[in-house]
């Protein structure tokens, strides 16, 4: 890995991090503005005029009224997957496809660093980002939460429940990112790196919608995630090794594949 190129991709990038962080700050806010323990039985029931199907989703199928569960399904049933998967896809063909689209890859091929090195230091500078996003995240959550209603948030729930999120978007990023490894044009490597990602989260969403389809959630990536049974208990361990070796596959295909092909550079 090299440390002058990690910090230059740093530097390259952290706009577009910012932009992120910022927009998902304030969906959390706003989302903990609209909290209000008294009136989230009436919200419940509100909830219960809309079609079940829409519900299920949306990721409005658990009707919860404690803050860590009401977090867990208001925001991270969609908006943590949706946002975070926007930013994987513009960081991981921005690391390498564009680069060797508009040929400013060749400035990187001509420093001492081998190729491998080059290609680990992008991989690790894109999984680096996204587990700094959801570490500021979490303290933007816990910060918020104490100052409006202290001693509500499960601390230790709401941090499994980041972290668990932080890994099924990092295996989002890693596709992306194989997929900029892969072609040396951003259109297609934006075809694939997108719209896998995108078809995931549909089929997901689908297979909430209706029962026949219920099998098209254990296709996708997501269907292993459920926030809301996340903060209630429910045991990560294996669904996070399972990421993470999902991660650290598509990780080293990526560094394997970006090795031995032709660059037309």
């Amino acid at each position: 890995m090299s440390i002058t190129l990690f910090k230059t991709m740093t530097k390259r990038n952290w706009v577009l991090l910012l932009i992120f962080f910022s927009v998902l700050t304030m969906y959390t806010s706003v989302m903990l503005s609209m909290y209000d323990p008294q009136d989230m039985e009436a919200m419940n029931s509100m909830l219960k005029l809309f079609p079940k199907d829409l519900l299920k989703a949306m990721g409005f199928s658990n009707m919860i009224t404690d803050l860590t569960g009401y977090l867990a399904g208001w925001l991270y049933g969609m908006l943590m997957i949706a946002f975070p998967m926007v930013y994987s896809i513009i960081l991981g063909n921005r690391l390498v496809a564009k680069m060797v689209d508009n040929g400013s890859f060749t400035y990187l091929l001509s420093t001492p660093n081998s190729r491998t090195k080059i290609i680990i230091t992008q991989g690790v500078y894109a999984l680096s980002s996204v587990a700094l996003l959801f570490a500021a995240l979490f303290g933007v959550g816990v910060l918020i939460s104490e100052a409006m209603f202290p001693g509500t948030l499960d601390v230790s729930a709401y941090l499994k429940l980041n972290v668990t999120t932080m890994l099924v978007n990092m295996v989002v990023m890693m596709i992306s990112f194989f997929f900029s490894c892969l072609f040396n044009e951003t259109k297609l490597s934006l075809g694939l790196g997108s719209g896998i990602p995108i078809a995931f989260l549909l089929m997901n969403m689908l297979g909430d919608a209706s029962e026949k389809l219920q099998y098209l959630n254990r296709l996708t990536i997501y269907g292993f995630y459920d926030p809301v049974e996340l903060v209630h208990g429910g045991d990560i361990m294996a669904v996070n090794l399972l990421y993470m070796a999902i991660t650290a596959i598509l990780f080293a295909s990526a560094v394997l594949v970006f090795k031995k092909k032709k660059l037309p550079l």
